[in-house]
């Protein structure tokens, strides 16, 4: 116990020595200093600090980056330094022009047990298991320098590519007036952002184009030439390429193309006038003779639909009185436009014949009438035949013309003659080959016969 105090009071006088050396008041309870002091008793080296300072310039090696990590997987962010010396590199997330550090050194100061870092001497690598949407945004890595440096990497994460076409009505269809501008706007989504296309599908674009990458395609005047179905795609590599489709239908007022042909039947022959309408909305179809006082033979004549938009006149056994023009006439809200065709008889009928064989000349009249506005003939006009673009009208068929039978057996007969003198030249080219090879055949054996002698 002696040995303790004895300690003790060493310890307290030497206290008290300091105390009185230093100047202090204890009754104050605050070290104070003598006003006294000078600078020059003290001395230090500032080159030398500074040169220390100057042995250790961190510079990145690292860039900054746009990290790209699917849902699930692990995110790697990395910071590399040169000359990194005694100073740490540190993590920190920029939130609502906010930071929160991450890491400091290989300490990690979130609870989080996704996140980690991995270091070295000159290094530190951030991990992000398990990636979610909330791990996105920006993130810092910082030299504890003197002022710090640091360098900024973006975390996002990888989504599929998604388009939309703006505007698109809910039934999938957009419809123009001819004449109009049509625009078609395509938006994308996606990380990253997908690049955008335009095609048409079954066919080129109005400018000839397969496809056009482009978020929005617009033509200035569309006419029926630009109808068809649009998709825009989106490609961002996520291995599958999004797609989205519009079909644009253009209102135009009939487009008619007109022809005619003969049939020849086992008993007669019928004249084919045939109108090809393309319109929007579909055109109703009227036939009649352009003059007046003239009519389509009722007995004879019969009308149909051939596919889409080709209506056919039938006229079985055309007579002389059947000559003379015909007007297909198409109609809807677009417009009315009609086209004429003319039969007439040939220079040359065969002898007996009175009835129309060849020629009929094609004549197009096109007489637009201004939108909505529609024109009933068949009231008017009891010539008209009005075919619908779904009905279709047969009128029997009556006796052929006897002459005409006459005339076909004319030309089979003269057919016949034809053949028999091409087989009497096939004989006759026989017969010469025959002759050619028997005196070859006589001179091989004459030339044998000497041989042997």
């Amino acid at each position: 116990m002696k040995t303790v105090r004895v300690k003790q009071m060493k310890q307290l006088l030497m206290m008290l020595v300091l105390m009185i050396l230093t100047g202090c008041k204890p009754s104050t309870g605050f070290y104070t200093y003598d006003d006294n002091y000078s600078e020059e008793n003290y001395e230090y080296n500032e080159e030398v600090e500074v040169e220390e300072e100057a042995n250790f310039l961190p510079v990145f090696e690292s860039s900054p980056t746009v990290y790209r990590v699917r849902r699930g997987n692990t995110a790697r962010l990395e910071c590399a330094v040169d000359n990194l010396g005694p100073m740490i590199l540190s993590w920190r997330r920029l939130i609502n022009n906010s930071s929160a550090y991450i890491a400091t050194g290989s300490i990690v100061m979130v609870r989080d047990k996704r996140f980690s870092v991995l270091t070295s001497t000159t290094s530190s690598m951030l991990l992000i298991t398990l990636m979610t949407p909330k791990d996105t945004g920006e993130y810092v890595c910082e030299v504890s320098s003197t002022p710090p440096v640091h360098i900024k990497h973006w975390l996002k994460m990888k989504a599929p590519p998604s388009v939309a076409i703006l505007g698109k009505p809910s039934s999938g269809q957009f419809t123009i007036q001819s004449g109009e501008e049509l625009g078609l706007v395509c938006r994308g989504e996606g990380e990253p952002a997908p690049v955008l296309a335009w095609r048409r599908e079954g066919q080129p674009l109005p400018d000839g184009e397969s496809s056009v990458a482009a978020d929005q395609i617009i033509y200035s005047s569309v006419g029926r030439g630009h109808a068809g179905t649009y998709t825009c795609t989106g490609d961002n590599g996520a291995g599958r390429v999004a797609t989205d489709s519009v079909q644009v239908t253009v209102k135009y007022a009939p487009v008619i193309s007109v022809d005619h042909s003969y049939i020849h039947h086992h008993n007669n022959i019928s004249l084919e006038l045939v109108c090809s309408v393309e319109a929007f909305p579909l055109a109703s179809v009227q036939w009649s003779r352009t003059m007046e006082q003239e009519k389509i033979n009722m007995d004879r004549a019969r009308v149909g639909l051939r596919g889409q938009g080709k209506h056919v006149l039938i006229l079985d056994n055309p007579m002389k009185s059947d000559l003379g023009s015909y007007q297909c006439t198409a109609n809807n809200t677009e417009g009315r436009v009609g086209a004429t065709i003319s039969v007439s008889e040939s220079a040359q009928v065969p002898t007996g014949r009175e009835s129309v064989y060849e020629e009929a000349s094609t004549t197009t009249e096109d007489t637009i009438l201004e939108t909505g506005k529609t024109v009933d003939t068949a009231s008017d006009n009891p010539a008209v035949i009005n075919t619908a673009s779904d009905t279709s009208a047969v009128i029997n068929n009556e006796a052929g013309d006897h002459k005409l039978l006459k005339h076909i057996l004319h030309k089979m007969n003269k057919f016949e003659r034809v053949n028999s003198d091409m087989v009497k030249a096939m004989k006759e080219s026989n017969r010469y080959l025959y002759q050619i090879l028997r005196n070859q055949k006589m001179l091989l054996e004459r030339n044998s016969r000497q041989i042997l002698l």
